[in-house]
C-alpha cells in the first residue's frame, strides 16, 4: 500500500486512546510515527544498499520485530506506564503496517524462520511503471477510502475541540 499507513495509523491511534484512559495525544501520535516507521528503511534501500535486496527482507519489515517490541512495552507498562506506551503505539503502528502491506504485497510473516511470503491480492504488472498498476487497481480505492476516514475524524475532531467552551465563560 502507497498512501494509507500513515492515516491508517493516526485511525488505530484514536480508537486505542478510546479505550485508553491516560496518554491519548501520545498513543495518537507515537502509533502514526510507527505505521509509517517500517518504510524508513526505504532510505538504506536507495541511498546504501543501492537496490541490491528488496526492502521487505530488512529487518523493519519482520512482524517479528513489532510483535518483540509490543511484547516488550507490555512488560515495561507495570512499572513505568508513561514510558511504555511510545514503544507499544509504535509496535502496534509498525504491526498495522505490515497487515496492510500483506493485502496487495508480500510480507514474510515468519521471518526469518521462513520465507513464506503472505499476500491477500496479487497485482499483476500491468504498467511498466509499477506504481500505475498498483494505483489503478481496485484496492488502491481502499486506501482512498481510508485516508477520507481519517480525514473526516481529524476535522471532527478538531471542530469538536474548537466548540469546548472554554473554562470560566459565560
Amino acid at each position: 500500500m502507497f498512501i494509507v499507513h500513515l492515516p491508517a495509523g493516526y485511525l488505530l491511534g484514536k480508537a486505542v486512546s478510546k479505550a485508553k484512559l491516560t496518554y491519548k495525544k501520545q498513543l495518537v501520535i507515537w502509533t502514526a510515527i510507527g505505521s509509517v516507521l517500517p518504510d524508513v528503511d526505504m532510505f538504506y534501500f536507495y541511498l546504501i544498499d543501492n537496490q541490491n535486496t528488496h526492502h521487505r527482507y530488512y529487518l523493519s519489515h519482520w512482524p517479528l520485530t513489532w510483535i518483540a517490541l509490543l511484547l516488550f512495552s507490555l512488560a515495561l507498562l507495570k512499572w513505568w506506564p508513561r514510558i511504555s506506551v511510545i514503544p507499544f503505539a509504535i509496535a502496534i503502528g509498525g504491526l498495522l503496517h505490515m497487515i496492510l502491506d500483506s493485502v496487495a504485497a508480500p510480507v514474510f510473516w515468519l521471518a526469518p524462520f521462513s520465507e513464506t511470503q503472505i499476500e491477500l491480492v496479487k497485482i499483476p504488472a500491468v504498467y511498466d511503471n509499477y506504481i500505475w498498476s498498483f494505483i489503478l487497481h481496485w484496492t488502491f480505492l481502499v486506501e482512498i477510502l481510508i485516508c477520507c476516514i481519517a480525514i473526516t475524524v481529524a476535522f471532527a475532531n478538531r471542530a469538536k475541540t474548537h466548540l469546548r467552551p472554554t473554562p470560566g465563560t459565560p
